[in-house]
């Protein structure tokens, strides 16, 4: 296992992500905005880039959120990443079903909820089991906090109950999978259907309508424009040029598994099975060898 936290020796860290070292060579570490409180790595679910962090809100700090979380929320709309981040807010709010509420802890639960929906982010958290329980008190003060991107891979939420001491803490295992509910279409462009007549006049209608933005190229950003305007040109020449091919996803019986097949198999396994009940099912087979083998 490897641990991604703040690399630095002078303060103890208080976030942290731990994953698998198969994972190595699929998490970006985003060193810039590690700190004390934070942690956070760049990867890829589902074919988006997306932002998986750790957040630790002091309870003692009148920012709420704290600084890190807000670089991280910047950071993630500046690029244009999904973001999917689990923190210990130590804030209360019955937004998200916390059983107690003191002073300290709904002041800093309405910034949290006001700074959440300025920023358009999503609270995970599902149901009103509690995330913290030190045996003395329970209550919700662990969340999982997403932008739109990480919104839509989110699914099956839980806070795990276990009843033993297998995470050392009193905080909760939440459990979530981070997965599009999108399954990929069944369809394709088969390009050796392509109608090449239909695409070449297409192509020239489109060509012949850009004309303009192609002859005018005077500068790196417009060859830039250009080379992106013709690439979009023949895709879309493509497709309309090509129809779309299914491909089922169910098992297609062989050709030779016709319904008279089906009841000869049918019949000869009520035989089996009669012969099996009556003892002569070696009998049977004696008789059958030879003729697999001249089948062979």
């Amino acid at each position: 296992m490897r641990t991604v936290a703040s690399s630095s020796t002078e303060i103890r860290p208080r976030a942290c992500i731990y994953h698998h070292k198969t994972l190595c060579d699929k998490l970006w570490i985003l060193d810039s905005l590690n700190t004390q409180d934070c942690a956070a790595v760049q990867t890829k679910v589902e074919g988006r880039n997306i932002i998986l962090a750790s957040c630790y809100m002091d309870r003692n700090e009148e920012l709420c959120p704290p600084q890190a979380f807000r670089d991280l929320v910047t950071y993630a709309k500046t690029h244009r990443l999904g973001l999917i981040a689990g923190s210990d807010v130590n804030a209360h709010n019955t937004a998200w079903n916390s059983r107690i509420c003191d002073k300290k802890g709904s002041e800093r639960g309405d910034k949290l909820l006001e700074y959440i929906v300025e920023n358009q982010l999503f609270i995970e958290n599902q149901g009103d089991t509690p995330t913290f329980d030190n045996g003395r008190w329970t209550n919700v003060i662990d969340l999982t906090i997403t932008n739109q991107l990480g919104h839509e891979l989110v699914n099956r939420w839980n806070v795990e109950v276990t009843g033993d001491d297998r995470n050392s803490s009193d905080h909760n295992y939440i459990t979530f999978c981070a997965k599009s509910d999108k399954t990929s279409s069944p369809n394709f462009k088969d390009i050796s259907k392509t109608n090449w007549i239909a695409y070449e006049e297409k192509l020239e209608l489109l060509m012949a309508t850009n004309a303009d933005k192609f002859s005018s190229i005077d500068s790196i950003d417009k060859l830039d424009e250009a080379a992106d305007l013709l690439s979009k040109t023949v895709l879309e020449a493509y497709d309309s040029a090509t129809e779309l091919t299914y491909i089922s996803s169910k098992i297609r019986p062989p050709p030779w598994d016709t319904p008279q097949v089906k009841v000869a198999r049918k019949d000869m396994r009520e035989k089996v099975r009669e012969a099996i009940k009556n003892g002569t099912l070696n009998m049977i087979k004696s008789k059958l060898n030879p003729v697999k083998r001249m089948r062979n």
